[in-house]
């Protein structure tokens, strides 16, 4: 499944049946909202002037090294943010909360933060998911999007009074987010994984799960089954 944006934009039903496949689609407003939010500045050197035994003195350039996190993003996590290689080295750049970002010869992007930038990256993602519920909220009283504290499981709760391009819209922007939250704590570009569920807000039953390698798609059947 891919991501989006928080400032909705629909896309197109997927057939007149009422059928919704969560698949690639040109949804990506929030991209450039949500992980190209704060860019790089350089600030992991720091010129430290010292006195040496003989009264001179020099500057030392103090490079914490061992304090740099690495954060890979695969093809994979590319594709679901909407974003080349390219767009995303470009936007991360633009503020101040990485030490360096670039792009690999395979076409994958690398992250350099320490470790203040890595709890503003992770704490980020709870916020904007809080923010991304309260927006789904205002389309039914019972709706809601739920994770779990590894960011790893989402439970998404509407009825088919919501339209499914909005639908998709909440389901791949909490995608996004989990992923990016995955990344961020320390998990392993190619091992990052989001399970999708959606329930019936109704009923409270579930309709259908998918996950970041299947799509996940649903029709009129499933819907009466979750009644």
């Amino acid at each position: 499944m891919k991501i989006l944006g928080m400032k909705i934009q629909t896309g197109r039903q997927v057939n007149k049946k009422m059928r919704r496949t969560y698949r690639n689609k040109t949804i990506v407003l929030l991209m450039a909202i949500v992980i190209m939010i704060a860019g790089c500045g350089k600030e992991q050197i720091q010129n430290i002037e010292n006195i040496n035994n003989d009264g001179k003195t020099e500057k030392t350039i103090q490079n914490s090294e061992e304090e740099i996190i690495k954060v890979d993003f695969s093809q994979k996590f590319l594709n679901i943010s909407g974003k080349s290689a390219e767009e995303t080295v470009e936007e991360i750049k633009n503020g101040g909360n990485c030490l360096d970002i670039y792009e690999n010869e395979d076409g994958t992007v690398t992250v350099d933060i320490n470790k203040k930038q890595q709890e503003y990256w992770m704490d980020s993602r709870g916020t904007m998911m809080e923010e991304l519920q309260e927006q789904l909220q205002e389309y039914g009283q019972n709706y809601r999007l739920e994770h779990n504290d590894s960011f790893t499981e989402v439970n998404a709760y509407y009825n088919l009074e919501l339209p499914a391009d909005k639908a998709i819209v909440y389901v791949r922007y909490a995608e996004f987010l989990c992923a990016s939250y995955q990344l961020f704590s320390g998990v392993n570009s190619d091992e990052w994984k989001v399970v999708i569920n959606v329930y019936n807000s109704d009923t409270g039953k579930l309709v259908k799960t998918g996950d970041s390698d299947v799509d996940l798609t649903y029709d009129n059947s499933d819907w009466e089954a979750s009644k």
